[in-house]
Parts: C-alpha cells; sequence; structure tokens
C-alpha cells in the first residue's frame, strides 16, 4: 500500500535507508529529517512510502521541488529525486511509479537525481551497483562525474604560509553581517548565498564561517561544519562514516577582484586550520571537480557520483 509521508514512521523509514545503501552512506535521524520533511523544497505530494499489512516500509520515495522561490536555478520546472530505498525492486518500483503518476499530473517533464537543495547525493553514487542498475532501467540517463574529497587533518600542514599583508583570514561574526550579505548578493547570489545565510540563521553563530577579509570588507567565504554543528548539510550528511571526530569545509569562493593572489587557497587552509584547532580528524569537502587544487592540500577522491537526468 502506497502511503503519504504525513503518516510515515520515520524511524521504520531511517531502518530502511541504512540497511539498503552501503555502510558509507548511513545517515541519523537528524539528517534524514533535515533533508526531508524539515526541508522547504521537500514535497508532501509526490513522496511516498510503500507498506505492507505489517505497517513495514518496503519502499521510500524522496521527491523535491527546485528551490527557484528562493534563488535563482537552472531549470525552476524541474524537480528532484532526492532519495530512494527498497527492500526490493518491483517495491521500489512501484514508489517510483506513484510518484511519476504525481509529477505528471502536474505537467513535469524532468526528474533530477539528487543535486537538490539540503542534498544527499550530488549524483548517482558510483560504487552502490543496485541504485544505478535500477535508475538505469527505469530509464535515467547517467553521466559525468564529481565527487567527494577527503583527508585527515591531523599534522595538516598548508602548502604556503598564509598571506599576512592587506589581508586578514579569520571566523566572521556578527558585525561582518551586513559586509557579508553584499558579499553574497554581489559574488554569489543564487544557492551559496540562501545557504549560507540559513545556516546562520539555523545554527545562530557565525561559528561555521571563515572570512577573507580585503580592505575591511568580506572578500570570501569558507564553510565550516564540525561535531559542533547543529544542522549539517553538504559532506556532513555523511557524518557517521566519518566519525566522532568528522569535519567538512565548502563550499568556499572568493570575489572576483581578488583572485589571482592565491588568496583562495590561503583562505581554503585558514579554514582547515580551525577545524584542526577544533580536534577535527577526518574531514570530507564534497561535491566538486577540483582535484589538483583540493590535492595540494593533501585531498584525494573519496566518493564518485555521476549525474542522472529521467524524462518523464
Amino acid at each position: 500500500m502506497i502511503i503519504d509521508w504525513r503518516d510515515a514512521n520515520l524511524d521504520k523509514v531511517l531502518d530502511l535507508w541504512n540497511s539498503f545503501h552501503p555502510e558509507r552512506y548511513r545517515i541519523d535521524m537528524e539528517i534524514l529529517r533535515i533533508n526531508t520533511v524539515d526541508s522547504p523544497t521537500f514535497d508532501w505530494g509526490a513522496s511516498c512510502i510503500d507498506i505492507d499489512f505489517d505497517n513495514d516500509v518496503r519502499a521510500f520515495v524522496i521527491i523535491k521541488k527546485a528551490p527557484a522561490v528562493h534563488h535563482k536555478v537552472a531549470d525552476p520546472d524541474a524537480m528532484h529525486l532526492s532519495g530512494i530505498g527498497f527492500v526490493d525492486p518491483t517495491y521500489g518500483i512501484d514508489a517510483l511509479s506513484e510518484a511519476k503518476r504525481v509529477l505528471r499530473q502536474r505537467g513535469v517533464t524532468n526528474l533530477l537525481f539528487g543535486m537538490d537543495s539540503r542534498h544527499f547525493w550530488p549524483g548517482v553514487p558510483a560504487d552502490f551497483p543496485k541504485l544505478n542498475d535500477f535508475l538505469m532501467i527505469e530509464g535515467f540517463s547517467i553521466s559525468g562525474e564529481y565527487f567527494d574529497v577527503e583527508r585527515d587533518l591531523t599534522g595538516y600542514v598548508p602548502p604556503r604560509d598564509l598571506p599576512t599583508e592587506d589581508v586578514e583570514f579569520r571566523l566572521l561574526t556578527e558585525d561582518d553581517h551586513a559586509s557579508m550579505v553584499r558579499f553574497f548578493e554581489r559574488e554569489f547570489p543564487g544557492r551559496w548565498r540562501y545557504d549560507m545565510l540559513w545556516k546562520v540563521e539555523k545554527e545562530g553563530s557565525y561559528h561555521g564561517i571563515v572570512g577573507l577579509i580585503y580592505k575591511g570588507e568580506v572578500h570570501g567565504f569558507a564553510s565550516i561544519q564540525d561535531q559542533s554543528t547543529r544542522f549539517p548539510f553538504g559532506g556532513g550528511v555523511w557524518r557517521q562514516d566519518l566519525g566522532a571526530h568528522w569535519g567538512s569545509l565548502g563550499p568556499i569562493g572568493v570575489s572576483q577582484s581578488v583572485r589571482g593572489f592565491g588568496w583562495g587557497g590561503a583562505l581554503l587552509a585558514a579554514g582547515l586550520m580551525e577545524l584542526q584547532r577544533r580536534g577535527v580528524q577526518r574531514c570530507i569537502i564534497d561535491w566538486t571537480t577540483l582535484a589538483d587544487f583540493y590535492g595540494k592540500h593533501g585531498f584525494e577522491k573519496s566518493r564518485i557520483y555521476r549525474s542522472a537526468k529521467l524524462i518523464i
């Protein structure tokens, strides 16, 4: 029987998630809620759950809307298959068919795997053949490559000293808020602006943003997370696999006007050293293609993802 997520037993959904996915992709209840029912883009009408007569969950489908009401997106009409799990492919097919039926009635034509606001996945994980096979049989076209990178920050030393003249790297404070907003509106007015302002509001502090300050203004940011983070996102969703002393960095970006001075690499180093000071060991940077940039700081590929799209 297909039911609505409003009637879902989230404990049983979580159990199925963690039994369906490989160990490195297991999550906790807090992560599940943040990325599904507590997300403003969660689609209550298209997301569905298949249960048996004992109310055990046999399959679930997580659908999200494009966050077009929050920021500019490439395709405001696209929908996102944020996650799926099943005890048997037959149940997965039934649940996904119901989601597609609802979406077709609305005139939706494109369904993307992952890449949603508060995402689990930048794409289909290459090391999960069961999911890849299911999506390809369902008609998803799979292409491209993104990846996460990781390293242990124990003993981390920046490849070069941080510059000290004209520029400052430090945690932002409430006094930097107006400058930070100007920076995001000028340089990254889309998803990064939305995500970072949401994080500041939810966390209630600027504890998670290392800034690049030039001439008294914010000209760069590095988002950092650790075990004290209350609302993990990005690479932080895999905190169970990363371990008790986990950390993450990203997104990270600098103003166009200060590029070319090596300050982006210095900002990355400043963020990593702050995480190191907090006791972080295993650190992840998620959803990137910049292997060489992060490789200079000792990071190596850990998870590989590929884009997947279905024409409904």
